[in-house]
């Protein structure tokens, strides 16, 4: 699954392509392609939200539930909990990879066997 931004760069794609072609078949198709990927964009933004959401709801439910808790310790748990859930709310920034991905970085280059 691709990413709000990678759909939208490819609607864009379609539209120049549209736009530079001379034939009436490939500009209409191009054009509905444009939109196609445009509407993707869109539903993954609306998925985004919703999760986002959801994390907000959890961190709100554990807040309550510490606000509630008679243990210290169990309400510091749940606080952090809370903690937890809100920052998975924030923008991951561009330094974050999985141990597996390569940095997109230029100055990084494949080794060569």
């Amino acid at each position: 699954m691709g990413t709000v931004e990678e759909y939208r760069r490819t609607a864009w794609d379609c539209l120049k392509l549209a736009e530079a072609t001379s034939d009436p078949r490939t500009h209409a198709s191009m054009l509905e392609l444009s939109r196609v990927w445009l509407g993707l964009a869109q539903r993954a933004e609306r998925n985004d939200q919703y999760r986002l959401a959801g994390y907000r709801a959890k961190a709100y439910e554990c807040q309550v539930r510490a606000q509630r808790a008679e243990d210290p310790q169990r309400r510091a748990d749940l606080e952090t909990f809370a903690q937890l859930w809100m920052s998975l709310t924030q923008p991951i920034g561009d330094d974050f990879r999985g141990a597996y991905e390569v940095a997109s970085d230029s100055s990084v280059s494949p080794r060569q066997h």
